[in-house]
């Protein structure tokens, strides 16, 4: 009798099937799938707020180009001084119209070289 109640207590299956795990936890490719999704939701986020805070700071301080109209009127035939200053008048408007502030370079006092666009950088009337 005490063989049949242990074979009773211990029965092993021998369907081969194997009991599983907790049928209510989620997998290791849901919880990976989750966290992916959080990520790139986030990135999303950040995305969108670097953006708007560069919009924000270039409203209030637009990127500034110096031109050096003088060194283009140096060394020029004066039958071209129209269309180099025109040339200059354009390109200059081209930049503002992108949201550059364009400055002469004589109405500055002090710039970093880097600012100022050469006169290579213009296209204006070849000689």
């Amino acid at each position: 009798m005490a063989e049949g109640r242990a074979s009773r207590t211990f029965k092993i299956p021998t369907d081969g099937v194997q009991p599983k795990g907790d049928a209510g936890q989620p997998g290791l490719s849901t919880v990976v799938l989750v966290a992916g999704l959080l990520c790139l939701t986030s990135s999303a986020f950040l995305s969108l707020w670097w953006q708007r805070q560069l919009a924000l700071a270039l409203e209030v301080r637009p990127p500034v180009l110096l031109l050096d109209l003088s060194a283009a009127a140096r060394g020029a035939d004066p039958a071209q001084m129209t269309a180099i200053l025109r040339d200059y008048t354009q390109a200059a408007e081209g930049l503002a119209a992108r949201g550059v502030l364009v400055l002469d370079r004589h109405a500055v006092l002090a710039a970093p070289p880097a600012l100022t666009v050469l006169e290579t950088e213009v296209p204006h009337v070849p000689e």
